[in-house]
């Protein structure tokens, strides 16, 4: 269960240890499905990624600094992605540098 403040948490004692030069690329690799709440993957550091099958809500990749990001429908969906609402407003809000790769379509 990865709730919101996980990312930050996570970037957060990575900072502490690498200070902004963070981590080689996919040293921390998070593989989840569902749908994620609010700021999902807040403040990832670099070397960090978040790979997630299903949706996300409202500021996901708040503040990116660094990370990756990855949101896509489950490969068996009868949804088409490009009609298909999978992470929600305000996407991306303060990301400073990082990866975000969305399969669907952000906000309303």
């Amino acid at each position: 269960n990865v709730d919101r403040s996980t990312g930050a948490m996570l970037s957060g004692e990575v900072a502490k240890r690498f200070k902004h030069k963070g981590l080689r690329e996919d040293t921390i690799s998070v593989k989840l499905t569902g749908t994620a709440g609010q700021s999902f993957g807040a403040f990832l550091a670099r070397g960090v990624s978040f790979d997630l099958i299903g949706a996300g809500n409202d500021y996901v990749g708040k503040g990116l600094s660094g990370g990756r990001i990855v949101i896509r429908p489950p490969e068996n969906t009868k949804i088409v992605a490009a009609e298909s609402i999978i992470v929600g407003n305000t996407v991306l809000y303060g990301a400073t540098e990082g990866e975000a790769y969305f399969c669907g379509v952000a906000g309303e």
